[in-house]
């Protein structure tokens, strides 16, 4: 069992794969350079960035090979595949038949 890592910042950040510190690091510098710092997003920051560290903590291969696959879509090396609805929509038929 993966433990997870505490819900603070240098936790979270330390606990994310390297290619994702960068983006960790450019979204707080975001939200705390500002007159005034929106605690709100604050907690939101944190509590997604937690969600992603905890997910990536848990399986590291399939959280590297996610980013791939989301690479090779957007560099259109490889066709999506069909929408969520039209997944759930052809196994609703199957289970008709």
């Amino acid at each position: 069992m993966t433990l997870q890592p505490e819900r603070t910042f240098t936790a979270v950040r330390a606990a994310l794969p390297p290619p994702n510190v960068s983006a960790f690091d450019a979204e707080l510098h975001t939200i705390t350079h500002t007159a005034a710092v929106d605690l709100t997003a604050l907690d939101d920051f944190l509590a997604s960035w937690w969600r992603m560290a905890v997910r990536a903590a848990a399986d590291p291969a399939d959280w590297q090979l996610m980013h791939e696959e989301a690479d090779q879509l957007t560099a259109g090396a490889r066709t999506p595949g069909p929408l969520l609805a039209q997944e759930l929509a052809r196994r609703r038929n199957e289970l008709e038949i």
